[in-house]
């Protein structure tokens, strides 16, 4: 292979990576704003809510950066990524019509983790940065940007699941300790 297919595949290569992650941010900001339409209170509606509008900024940087190298996004993977979100929404969570509170739960550690893939997305980009590509600078925010995301989400994570799991009396719950044993709770008894 030349350096001119060499260079035609890293072209590729690049545009299908940024497509992937441009349809995922788009997947990300519904997320984030599904997860904050159905949080359990005002308070973390709110946390959500900025977190949902950082997402979508994070999705327009991520267009401009692309628009910068001359690379579309893709309308299938558009296509293909509104139908894979609602394929995912089709989850046994305890409850046929109403949203469980299980899938807030659920919702949120998708979130966490596609923060954190969107996360790599601008560590992989600072590696290839130029002047035509982004700015270090931009690039460093970004990082700094997803994870606050991240720890504000896992925060929240962590209040929603208390509130879910453990009763004010939280005598009743015992979690394993690593000898193999089972939780003791009434909810083990819901599988």
């Amino acid at each position: 292979m030349d350096e001119h297919e060499a260079g035609a595949d890293r072209r590729r290569y690049l545009t299908i990576y940024l497509r992937d992650h441009r349809t995922g941010a788009e997947a990300g900001v519904r997320l984030a704003q599904r997860c904050r339409d159905h949080a359990p209170n005002p308070s973390t509606a709110a946390s959500l809510e900025q977190i949902a509008k950082e997402i979508d900024a994070d999705r327009q940087a991520l267009t401009t950066i692309m628009a910068g190298l001359d690379i579309d996004p893709s309308s299938v993977k558009h296509i293909a990524g509104l139908i894979a979100e609602r394929v995912g929404r089709l989850k046994l969570n305890g409850r046929a019509v109403r949203t469980s509170p299980l899938s807030v739960l659920v919702e949120l550690e998708g979130l966490i983790g596609a923060v954190s893939i969107k996360r790599e997305l601008w560590t992989t980009l600072q590696t290839l940065a130029t002047d035509t590509l982004s700015s270090d600078a931009e690039l460093k925010a970004l990082i700094a940007r997803a994870d606050d995301q991240r720890a504000e989400l896992q925060a929240v994570h962590g209040r929603i699941a208390s509130d879910l799991f453990l009763a004010t009396d939280r005598s009743h719950h015992r979690l394993p300790t690593g000898s193999g044993s089972a939780i003791s709770s009434d909810a083990a008894d819901d599988d």
